[in-house]
């Protein structure tokens, strides 16, 4: 078949980078060889000549390593008010580069005239642009996971896929997929199988980029996506405004009364306070960490002690106010959360005491990643950690600290001292009832025994695997009351954080819920922020009190659980 409209659409496709241009936007630059993307802004556009200057801030200099043989690949997103963010990859133009000043460079780009289309030889590759969307399903593991994604190119040879950075956990390179169901506004939809062949965070927002191989497709199959892929070329030449093409819209983007419209989750992260987005950063990196030990690629250790020390560096700017924006983060998933919470809190204890300051940045990194072990251990048999376990699957979660120390061998990065105690120890017990070598008493250095009791009580207080969550002074009295846990270690965390810790949700007997931004000497809230009503469910709060003005809302009773509240 003849793409005749090709040259016509790449054309025009340089029009249409300068109109997203134009508007917001966020450009990131990648490459294979470099775990740390470079963020960059377009300094100007030449559509005569098609080159676009690109003005990018690196701050070790190395700016060759990400134009590889003089060729440039970026992400550029652009977030909409109404729907998902629109993210395009322009991958290989040919570029150069200049110093401008210190680590200040520019990067002049060629436009190619395949900008935004091209031909393979698996044929034509359409981008999904100007509002064309497609939902895709993809059965990771036959009956047991499910992963839902959008479109973001098409060919007869494979797609490319935007997955949720925090769903991608499943998935690695070369894995086999055994059903992919894409499904087109008006309900038309083909199934496939398919092998991923790469992936990689996409832009500097929480998708990753997964690019899927179509295999063992029968005649019919292959002649559906055809048609699939020809009615995508017309209506994306259509929506670009090209003459001498069918006035009407393609009958696959007709939208079928049922559809619903996608939330777009970025703008409701955009109104987070900025130290909120700092801590929501440190919780993205777990994934992206995640990824490239699952993919066996060079560890980003640039990556890890990024996330340590800004986990440190906010807890030492307003100590106040990190912890109540820890809150935040309540929306992640279970290992992510804990991970970011206990090396937060870690953090915070280990600062002002001398003899342990030395060891903080060490043991915080070593937190965030010692809790990369189970979601390694994520198969067919263990499809999730965030639904009630079995027995067997519980038994095989205590195998994590092996293999995260064998992924580590692989990919030949050697933590230090410190690092490796906060890894090998932390579900150590003083009685030796821990693992995975049951060490006991003096063979537990303070540092992991005050990890532990930060560790445990995190655990509690938050519902996990169908046990619900306990209140802060129940956590305390079960860590006590069990042996295997120093009760000095705990008795500090609890003169530190107190009976209703700076960013807990609390209830008062007028029927009001609060989260708690500041504590008086005694330890109870002198500040906290209002939010729901429980008199009325389905209203909003969102109003300061501090001091005698919390007794409008009556008597503290008791801190809650902010899921039981939809909070």
């Amino acid at each position: 078949m003849e793409w005749k409209t090709i040259p016509a659409l790449s054309n025009q496709a340089i029009h249409l980078v300068e109109r997203i241009f134009e508007e917001n936007h966020d450009i990131t630059i990648f490459s294979d060889n470099i775990a740390q993307p470079l963020s960059a802004q377009v300094a100007s556009l030449d559509l005569a000549r098609k080159t676009l200057i690109l003005r990018v801030f690196c701050p070790a200099g190395n700016i060759e390593d990400y134009l590889p043989n003089g060729l440039i690949s970026f992400d550029l997103e652009k977030n909409s008010r109404d729907d998902s963010p629109l993210l395009l990859c322009f991958e290989k133009l040919q570029a150069t580069h200049e110093r401008i000043y210190s680590s200040l460079f520019e990067i002049r780009c060629t436009l190619a005239d395949t900008l935004l289309i091209t031909v393979k030889p698996g044929g034509v590759r359409v981008p999904f642009l100007l509002g064309m969307s497609a939902s895709v399903t993809l059965d990771v593991y036959t009956d047991s996971l499910t992963i839902n994604a959008r479109l973001c190119n098409l060919s007869l040879g494979g797609c490319r896929l935007q997955v949720p950075l925090e769903k991608s956990m499943p998935l690695t390179i070369h894995q086999q997929i055994p059903n992919i169901h894409i499904q087109f506004p008006n309900g038309e939809s083909f199934r496939a199988k398919g092998s991923i062949r790469n992936m990689r965070p996409f832009g500097s927002g929480r998708y990753m980029a997964v690019g899927i191989r179509f295999i063992d497709l029968d005649r019919e199959t292959r002649q559906r996506l055809l048609y699939f892929i020809t009615e995508s070329e017309a209506e994306l030449a259509r929506r670009m405004g090209m003459e001498n093409r069918r006035v009407g819209i393609s009958p696959l983007y007709l939208t079928t009364s049922h559809a619903r419209k996608s939330v777009n989750s970025s703008n409701k992260r955009n109104m987070l306070p900025p130290m909120a987005h700092a801590i929501k950063e440190v919780a993205r990196q777990q994934h992206i960490i995640l990824h490239y030990l699952k993919n066996e690629r060079p560890f980003p250790e640039d990556i890890l002690y990024d996330g340590a020390d800004s986990l440190l560096h906010l807890v030492e700017s307003d100590r106040h106010q990190f912890l109540y924006t820890l809150r935040y983060i309540g929306d992640e998933v279970t290992w992510v959360r804990h991970s970011v919470r206990v090396a937060a809190l870690l953090g915070d204890i280990l600062l002002p005491q001398p003899g342990l300051i030395g060891d903080a940045r060490e043991a915080v990194a070593g937190i965030l990643l010692h809790a990369m072990g189970k979601p390694l251990l994520v198969n067919e048999q263990l499809p999730t950690l965030d639904t009630n376990l079995r027995s067997s699957q519980k038994e095989r979660l205590k195998h994590h600290v092996r293999a995260l120390r064998q992924q580590l061998h692989r990919v030949g990065w050697h933590p230090g001292p410190v690092l490796s105690c906060i890894i090998d120890d932390i579900n150590e017990r003083l009685d030796g009832s821990g693992y995975p070598a049951g060490k006991a008493g003096e063979a537990l250095s303070k540092l992991v025994r005050t990890a532990s009791v930060i560790k445990i009580v995190d655990t509690l207080t938050h519902a996990r695997n169908g046990r619900p969550a306990l209140s802060p002074l129940d956590a305390y009295r079960w860590v006590y009351g069990n042996k295997g846990y120093d009760r000095q270690c705990l008795n500090r965390y609890v003169r530190r954080y107190g009976l209703y810790p700076i960013g807990s949700l609390v209830k008062y007997s007028g029927g009001f819920l609060a989260w708690v931004m500041r504590l008086d000497r005694e330890g109870s809230p002198d500040q906290v922020r209002v939010v729901k009503n429980l008199a009325f469910l389905d209203s909003k709060l969102d109003t300061i009190l501090a001091d005698k003005d919390i007794q409008q809302i009556g008597k503290l009773e008791a801190v809650v659980d902010p899921a039981n509240f939809q909070l």
